[in-house]
């Protein structure tokens, strides 16, 4: 009887390339942790140790927040209303003073068993391995702010390839290029709020500001009716396309679709969870990128 000497080499090169296959067809997108690791790890949000074990978990990425106060301090805080979960001193975080910074306890309605303190600029980038990256968002800005960050970065051991600067106010984030051009920006929100948002503005506006990424809320982007086609014209404009506010696996399901290229997540450890379940996605970290105009 005559065989088909063929199929074994077939049946070979099929398993051979599948795997190649399905990759070419996976998402991949990375993984930044909200905050540092929080609500996994039972620490107080922007706090240096819940920054480190977040690079310690793998991140390529940690998010956090950065005040310029009235004493010309820039702090690692998002809000009074965050303040205001974690302790019960409450100011808003402009004003916010060293006395201040060595009295308020972040971990006092955790009880926790020691205290967690309000950290500076400083503090934080100590912690930044120099393959990583922070991304830096500017809660308050002030003419000062931009000189003081980049001092901070160099003086850390650090260059702008560790930093991405985020903001929702594009005036910031346009002053800051102006003051550090080689430092990428990105515009939080990016002008996807409601329907009937503009995309020729949108991207009109980063334009003008120099920015780097746009990085729409997903919530808003979904209510909206952001689609794939919307962030394709985003990217043939010249700009990253990411999404902040990632917290669960139909959220992820949505940034896949719309092709970011990576998101923010207060669940960092169990987004690679809703990964595997949804197939055909691959959470991996980004590390250290280039400087703008490189």
């Amino acid at each position: 009887m005559r065989t088909n000497t063929l199929a074994p080499l077939v049946i070979g090169l099929f398993l051979l390339l599948a795997p190649d296959a399905r990759a070419a067809n996976e998402a991949v997108l990375e993984n930044v942790a909200h905050r540092g690791l929080t609500l996994e790890a039972g620490l107080p949000q922007n706090t240096v140790e819940a920054i480190a074990a977040a690079y310690a978990a793998g991140a390529g990425t940690v998010e956090t927040d950065f005040v310029l106060t009235k004493t010309g301090e820039i702090i690692c805080l998002h809000d009074q209303k965050a303040l205001a979960t974690m302790s019960t001193i409450v100011k808003p975080p402009a004003e916010i003073t060293p006395e201040d910074r060595a009295r308020i306890d972040l971990g006092e309605k955790m009880r926790l068993k020691r205290p967690y303190r309000i950290p500076l600029l400083e503090d934080v980038l100590k912690v930044v391995p120099k393959d990583r990256i922070i991304q830096a968002e500017i809660k308050v800005y002030g003419a000062t702010y931009a000189d003081k960050f980049d001092a901070a970065v160099k003086a850390a051991g650090l260059s702008e390839t560790n930093v991405t600067v985020s903001s929702f106010s594009v005036k910031a984030l346009r002053d800051f290029k102006r003051h550090c051009p080689k430092y990428r920006t990105m515009w939080l929100g990016g002008g996807v709020m409601n329907k009937g948002f503009d995309l020729e503005a949108i991207v009109a506006q980063a334009k003008e500001a120099r920015i780097s990424i746009v990085c729409p809320g997903c919530a808003s982007a979904i209510r909206a009716g952001f689609s794939r086609a919307d962030a394709d014209f985003i990217r043939k404009a010249g700009f990253d396309f990411r999404l902040y506010g990632v917290n669960s696996r139909e959220g992820l399901k949505y940034a896949a679709q719309v092709g970011a290229s990576g998101f923010t997540c207060n669940y960092f450890k169990g987004a690679y969870q809703w990964a595997k379940d949804l197939g055909d996605i691959r959470l991996e970290p980004v590390q250290h990128h280039a400087k703008e105009g490189e």
